[in-house]
């Protein structure tokens, strides 16, 4: 029988539940899909909990009824601003003849957890960044090769007490077991990075509704990230008030916008809600949605430059979210704005193929194939806590 698997990704407006299963080519089978939009949350704080449990029983159940299979596990990604980061270093020698194994990676990772965790946090997963044998750095495991001594530098990712409760007791209401938690930003740049691009350093530019996360990821291990508070929803915003109009209204404009044209002289006829029309001066939209832009982009910098990422290199920058990545010539715009090469990327899934979705695909595709690494990472809650992870079981019941 084909094995299921089920994930919750918590975004900024929308709770999705995502049900599938490998295709056996290395993507995957959409079985049940449920997107619940609720009040969201703004600076790591829910603006309603009440609301968040019932988007996430609404979300699963539909998701549930489509699949026509009841979810008894399910692994949650968890969103930036409810992570906190630590890097350590550790050094071991090798346990047996100074041959270094796959067992001295899990040594290395149990070394640099000995530190005082970050008050109200619990650990989700840890994985190495880079190695150190007699002074040369090396990005892959020197497994098999003799040393006196490696030194390691390790990423640990944290998840937020309050935030872990909060989804595990709406779930365990439900009779569903939590797996794991996994971060986002960590999860979605492999899923949309390129393989050859995975070793150096990548970053990730995820612009949401309410939020913007910057996110570092080196050799498959998030290394640093910040979070802007500018989203999608202050475009719309902005265009509301400039415009005077409403909300709603303002985001279909700002969805129908397309970067750097001349707008000169242009007007858009605006279908009001209430009924008739509304000649808009397409310069002013303009003047609001690149204003807003340029804002965003300046942080964008701002938020490199204090990660220590260097101009000189100019690592790739990969553009997703439901914020502006939709919006056509966004990639073209920043990337003048910031002076690196952006684009939006997002691999082709059989359904909801969209940088909209691009958060909740990746946390499948993580838990799906986070026995791969063995010997690399290491997560916090999975069936074999502790340990390297193994074979994931299967997580649903008939």
């Amino acid at each position: 029988m084909s094995q299921f698997t089920a994930v919750l990704d918590v975004g900024s407006s929308k709770i999705i539940c995502l049900i599938c299963s490998p295709n056996g080519k290395g993507g995957v089978l959409v079985h049940g899909a449920g997107v619940c939009e609720y009040k969201g949350y703004k600076h790591g704080v829910f603006a309603d909990e009440k609301n968040v449990v019932s988007a996430i029983e609404r979300a699963i159940e539909s998701a549930e009824n489509e699949c026509k299979r009841t979810v008894r596990h399910i692994s949650v990604g968890v969103p930036a601003p409810f992570i906190q980061l630590v890097l350590r270093q550790a050094e071991v020698t090798p346990h047996r003849r100074n041959i270094f194994s796959e067992q001295d990676v899990d040594t290395l990772i149990d070394e640099s957890l000995r530190f005082d965790f970050p008050e109200g946090f619990e650990l989700m997963h840890s994985t190495p960044v880079e190695f150190e044998t007699s002074g040369n750095v090396r990005l892959d495991p020197p497994i098999g090769i003799s040393a006196q001594s490696v030194r390691a530098t390790v990423s640990h990712a944290f998840v937020d007490s309050r935030f872990k409760t909060l989804i595990t007791d709406t779930l365990r209401a439900a009779a569903i077991q939590t797996d794991m938690f996994v971060a986002v930003p960590l999860a979605e740049t492999l899923f949309i990075a390129p393989e050859e691009d995975r070793q150096s350093s990548t970053v990730l530019l995820d612009v949401g509704g309410t939020h913007t996360d910057v996110c570092v990821v080196k050799n498959g291990a998030l290394v640093d990230f910040r979070t802007i508070r500018i989203g999608g929803t202050h475009f719309a915003s902005d265009i509301a008030y400039g415009l005077r109009l409403s909300v709603p209204v303002a985001e279909n404009i700002k969805r129908r916008y397309v970067y750097s044209l001349d707008y000169q002289d242009s007007i858009d006829i605006v279908k009001m809600p209430g009924g008739g029309m509304l000649r808009v001066d397409h310069e002013a939209i303009q003047f609001i949605v690149e204003a807003r832009s340029r804002e965003l982009a300046g942080f964008v910098v701002e938020a490199l430059r204090e990660m220590g990422v260097e101009e000189a290199f100019k690592p790739p920058i990969y553009l997703t979210g439901g914020g502006v990545a939709l919006m056509r010539g966004s990639a073209e715009f920043f990337e003048r704005c910031i002076g690196v090469g952006v684009e939006v990327r997002m691999p082709w899934m059989p359904r909801l193929s969209s940088p909209n979705y691009a958060s909740a695909f990746s946390v499948m595709d993580f838990v799906i194939h986070a026995g791969g690494d063995a010997g690399q990472s290491r997560l916090e809650g999975s069936s074999q806590r502790g340990g390297i992870i193994g074979v994931l079981r299967d997580f649903f019941e008939k």
